[in-house]
């Protein structure tokens, strides 16, 4: 599939910060493109210029094949969903709705019938006439996303589009939004500091930090094979560990940590015995043992004692000292018939098991270290 957007070597300064450096982004025609990363990073001012509200210092933006990077907004293909909403509040819904059309000169008629379907396809025809204050924070956001794409513009960018919600609506617009998506099949942009909103909406995300691109890829590619200890922690929890590799046996590199020995999958590059290496570990790929358990020779068998039980309704975290610099967190899912209080309790040793291809290895720790020690 082409194209619809393409960034090349943009770079970003607002006097002595540095936005955004040196990035390229290719997404594609159709496509949900989720950018994330923590405040600060790059993303809103990528997608910024992306739409033409900022212009880059250098690089170039090209939106359907056409170089736009020194066209204003209005004469870009796109149109902009801001965090706030922005609806006028002394107009009608369906007025709101169709303000664009208007401005852009389409007769009474065209405008109402586009404005109709508009509704219908956000499920809010019934309240045409009613004014924003009037309307729940789900139906406003349903409003300004309906605004935004009644121009039928090729590419629809959304900044922090749930950042005004509630936790419980916030899941419901999610699946909303991202079902919109599908039904329309145009290209959305989304910024987002929430990992939940990216791993759940996007076809590919795009991870920044400190103003460049980290990895791109889908969401089960950036949450199995994080490229650092970064993006691991970032998009998700993740157990960051720094050992020392013992011995390479047969593309598995065995490593010290502390008194115990974990297996890692060669994927990569593979490190000098001796070398310190950062091991990821997702809290779910840990598995409680029964006292009698057998595991095969090849998996990872890990002992350690239980310091803290967090209950979490139908899971319990577990925080295990396995004897090194950080403590293993371990998300142990209840069954139907099992409760808190049949689990071993604090100050009890216990055995964990994970498969050394659920073990993420980062040879080059140099940069991260004090950071991920803590």
């Amino acid at each position: 599939m082409a194209n619809i957007v393409e960034i090349h070597n943009v770079s970003k300064t607002f006097g002595s910060v540095r936005a955004v450096e040196d990035v390229s982004l290719e997404i594609e025609e159709g496509e949900f493109m989720t950018i994330l990363g923590p405040s600060g990073c790059g993303k809103t001012t990528t997608l910024r210029m992306i739409g033409g509200f900022e212009y880059p210092d250098r690089g170039r933006v090209l939106l359907g094949g056409e170089d736009v990077t020194d066209l204003p907004p209005y004469k870009r293909p796109v149109n902009m969903m801001f965090q706030d909403f922005a609806l006028f509040p002394h107009m009608t819904v369906a007025q709101n709705i169709g303000y664009g059309l208007h401005i852009a000169g389409l007769s009474k008629s065209d405008t109402a019938k586009q404005v109709d379907e508009a509704l219908r396809t956000i499920e809010l025809s019934h309240k045409a006439a009613s004014r924003p204050a009037e309307l729940s924070i789900g139906q406003k956001q349903r409003v300004a996303l309906a605004r935004a794409l009644v121009r039928r513009p090729q590419v629809l960018l959304l900044d922090e589009p749930m950042s005004a919600l509630d936790a419980q609506l916030r899941g419901a617009m999610q699946v909303e939004l991202k079902h919109l998506h599908e039904q329309i099949g145009l290209t959305f942009i989304m910024v987002t500091h929430d990992q939940t909103e990216a791993l759940v909406m996007s076809d590919r995300v795009t991870v920044m930090d400190q103003g460049e691109i980290v990895q791109i890829g889908t969401p089960t590619e950036l949450y199995d094979h994080p490229a650092s200890p970064y993006v691991a922690n970032f998009l998700g929890t993740s157990n960051i560990l720094v050992a020392t590799v013992r011995e390479i046996i047969s593309g598995t590199i065995v490593t010290d940590y502390g008194p115990n020995m974990i297996r890692a999958a060669a994927t990569g590059k593979t490190p000098a015995v001796g070398a310190r290496v950062m091991l990821s570990i997702r809290p779910e790929k840990l598995r409680l043992l029964a006292q009698d358990a057998i595991v095969p020779e090849d998996v990872n068998r890990l002992e350690g004692v239980i310091s803290e039980q967090f209950f979490h309704g139908d899971s319990v975290r577990l925080s295990l000292d396995i004897g090194g610099d950080t403590p293993l967190v371990i998300h142990h899912q209840l069954s139907s018939s099992q409760g808190q209080g049949e689990l071993p309790p604090a100050g009890q040793t216990v055995n964990i098991a994970v498969d050394p291809s659920s073990v993420t290895l980062f040879e080059d720790i140099a940069d991260h270290e004090p950071e991920y020690r803590a």
